[in-house]
């Protein structure tokens, strides 16, 4: 077998929102799935791609906009010019439903699309077997890997699939639609596993079993790079490679350690030094969601500024596309220990946080004085859960009450 390129995409969600948390992104975000499908189509034409694997969401919902539909029939002309089969087997936000837009899906040479039967499809001239599944519904709880029939004798199989592997929802907000097992992909007869759902790019399994992520995250909460994975084959898979191309970034940074930088510009060139790289080959526009708090030299200069003038200038700076800025966490550049022995209310409150955080007992009394007055969505935590809250909540009172009772040197916080 000649060897051969393979693009391995899902989760495109077209026609679905990108948020734009600063309003300055409203035109980027508005157009950036769309945008994310032509990079995926440039990219194809760069590397040869002779097939495409899209792994489920290709579409935001199984009854797409106009738009998305147009979007999806212009790429896949695109792919077909190119002499590249494509491979669709729809996700839970577009399962084949009947009356669906895949269901009515006009019929296309070298084009696939999975129904929930599950099927496959033999391309001769490549060597290779593609076989999926599609959901039949917006929740499915069943496994549908084992419904992929196995490649024929002298066909090197590859699967496609929208499913849900405990082991990557870790940290994500993913409910766990068509559950499988890392055992039960790895055992069957195919060469790869090209998945969609999970919306981190990532190798479960080393060349093997692969999360393509989405080209372009939905909100801040998908920070970091996205993209679409390229797929090398000869025989068997002998490479594979991420590739970034989302046009909006988003990213995500939180520092509650701040007393080394004591100037405006020490803090920006921090910022800087940890905002993702740009992706060499296309152009990104980045949002960063940036969390300052705790003890800073910074902060009675942040208190003489007007909410919006701090995130304006830091926005220029590191050249931004869109900024949420959180700083209401900070406080003044004190020694909380220094200060719990002051006789004032503030001393007074430093030594009960510091008496709760090394007295488990006290810890437990206080939990139980504050019980009753706690949220509903609180009360129905066990009691380790609410000690547990509680103590990573100390922190954070510290910083308020350093804020809140703090008057300056030589005064008293009565």
């Amino acid at each position: 077998m000649a060897g051969l390129t393979i693009l391995h995409a899902a989760d495109l969600h077209l026609g679905g929102p990108v948020a734009a948390p600063d309003a300055a992104l409203a035109s980027l975000a508005a157009n950036a799935r769309n945008e994310a499908l032509e990079r995926l189509l440039v990219l194809s034409r760069q590397e040869d791609v002779r097939l495409v694997l899209l792994a489920g969401d290709v579409f935001h919902s199984p009854q797409p906009p106009l738009t998305a539909v147009l979007a999806l029939e212009k790429a896949l002309a695109a792919w077909r010019d190119m002499g590249a089969a494509v491979c669709i087997a729809p996700g839970n936000h577009d399962p084949w439903l009947p009356g669906g837009v895949w269901a009515s899906w006009p019929a296309a040479e070298g084009l696939m699309i999975f129904d929930p039967q599950g099927g496959g499809l033999d391309l001769p001239e490549l060597g290779l077997w593609v076989a999926g599944v599609g959901h039949e519904s917006a929740a499915v709880q069943e496994d549908l890997a084992p419904r992929l029939p196995a490649p024929p004798t002298g066909r090197v199989g590859l699967a496609v699939l929208h499913a849900s592997l405990e082991r990557s929802l870790a940290g994500t907000s993913h409910l766990p639609f068509a559950p499988t097992r890392l055992e039960t992909l790895t055992r069957a007869p195919f060469a790869l596993w090209a998945l969609g759902h999970i919306h981190i790019p990532q190798e479960v399994a080393p060349r093997r079993v692969i999360y393509a992520g989405c080209p372009q995250g939905a909100h801040l909460g998908e920070s970091g790079p996205r993209g679409a994975w390229l797929i090398r084959l000869q025989g068997a898979v002998t490479a594979v490679e991420f590739a970034p191309l989302a046009p909006l970034v988003f990213a995500d940074l939180a520092y509650d350690d701040l007393m080394p930088q004591a100037t405006p510009a020490q803090l920006i060139a921090r910022v800087r030094q940890d905002l993702p790289p740009a992706a060499a080959a296309w152009p990104s526009q980045v949002c960063l969601r940036l969390g300052l708090s705790g003890p800073s030299p910074l902060w009675q200069l942040w208190q003489r500024q007007e909410p919006a003038e701090p995130a304006a200038a830091l926005k220029k700076e590191l050249s931004l596309a869109g900024l949420v800025l959180a700083a209401g966490g900070l406080c003044p550049p004190l020694d909380p220990a220094a200060l719990a022995q002051r006789p004032d209310v503030l001393g007074r409150l430093l030594v009960l946080m510091q008496r709760a955080e090394q007295d488990d007992g006290f810890l437990a009394e206080l939990e139980a004085r504050l019980a009753g007055g706690l949220h509903p969505e609180a009360q129905r935590l066990s009691r380790d859960e609410r000690l547990a809250r509680l103590r990573s909540l100390l922190l954070q009172v510290r910083w308020l009450a350093l804020q809140g009772l703090w008057q300056g040197e030589g005064s008293d916080a009565a």
